[in-house]
């Protein structure tokens, strides 16, 4: 039996996925919809009849996505999976089943991959995730995690990019920024052990929207998405998947006081471009935004509505307004190789 010090090379593959399986609660290895799970070459599912399938792959790279002096290992495992379940909520799906690849140099200590799993595991507990198996690679120096996840929707009930409508308006729920403040912040020596909210909490531990998310379509809401590469990254997708163009008040745009607080003079950069907030963005006609605006207060969630979405005169166009006056919205949308 290892003990907390052994090294992921002392035990081997084998008994490090038995670990891990061991490590993650019962409810979350086993499911009436799981036929076959952690332990063989694939995971079987079977989903209810007329659902549809919904499936999303995210990885995180150390180095690209994450630095681990800067972060524990649970809420390492906690990120991974909650990127994935953000992509999910952003469809209007439940989630379901995930598979977890492990890129690991084999210097890692066991303790620490098991505290990875854990977070992960308590995560997909609270969602009623049933993470059913994966792999398990040796690389050559960065640890690399990769999550599949599959959740469920009603046939023909997913969100997507591609339905907004002139005069729908834009809308975000929560604030956007504070993870890219929060990344800031710890670029600049903060405790990384101060994970609380409001700012590096965002960062290393993101809360998906999974209830919000489930009320989308039901609500009317017309096109939605999760915001991952920043405000001026991710709605152009929806301006091209659905051929029109918007208006975006940057005074509308929900953001904290304590970015203003910390970052007086960065604050629409990182509110509009900053990346990594994971809160969905969406569209809805003008009629329908009150009601689904309380509905998201019931189970948490705040939404703002920071633009309109009109007609395309050519191509999809986005327009930053500040006071009403148009503003430059070229520069510092985000994009992984730029």
């Amino acid at each position: 039996m290892a003990d907390r010090e052994s090294r992921v090379r002392d035990i081997g593959e084998f008994d490090l996925i038995r670990r891990l399986t061991e490590t993650l609660p019962f409810a979350v290895r086993q499911s009436a919809q799981v036929d076959l799970g952690i332990g063989d070459d694939a995971a079987i599912w079977s989903p209810a009849p007329g659902q549809s399938i919904v499936i999303t792959t995210d990885a995180l790279v150390e180095g690209v996505h994450f630095r681990l002096d800067w972060t524990d290992w649970a809420s390492l495992g906690h990120k991974m999976l909650a990127v994935n379940l953000s992509d999910i909520a952003a469809m209007g799906a439940r989630p379901r089943i995930a598979t977890v690849v492990l890129g690991v140099t084999g210097n890692e200590l066991v303790s620490d991959i098991e505290s990875l799993y854990a977070g992960a595991g308590a995560l997909a507990a609270a969602h009623g995730v049933v993470i059913a198996g994966g792999d398990v690679v040796r690389v050559p120096h960065e640890v690399t995690l990769s999550v599949t996840l599959l959740g469920d929707v009603p046939a023909g009930y997913a969100m997507t990019r591609a339905g907004a409508r002139p005069g729908d308006l834009i809308v975000v729920s929560g604030t956007l920024g504070a993870s890219a403040a929060g990344l800031a912040l710890l670029e600049r020596g903060a405790d990384p052990g101060v994970t609380g909210p409001p700012l590096i909490g965002a960062h290393l531990r993101p809360n998906p929207r999974i209830a919000l998310g489930r009320l989308l379509h039901e609500h009317g809401a017309t096109a939605a998405m999760d915001l991952s590469d920043g405000l001026l990254g991710d709605l152009p997708k929806i301006l091209q998947a659905s051929g029109v163009s918007a208006e975006v008040d940057i005074g509308s745009v929900p953001i904290l006081p304590a970015i203003r607080v910390h970052f007086p003079d960065e604050v629409e950069r990182m509110a509009l471009r900053g990346g990594e907030d994971y809160e969905p963005l969406l569209t809805i006609p003008p009629d329908l935004f009150d009601e689904l605006r309380r509905r998201a207060g019931e189970v948490g969630a705040t939404l703002t509505a920071i633009g309109r979405i009109v007609a395309a005169s050519d191509e999809p166009n986005l327009v930053l307004l500040r006071d009403g006056v148009a503003v430059d919205a070229d520069e510092g949308a985000f994009d992984h190789f730029g």
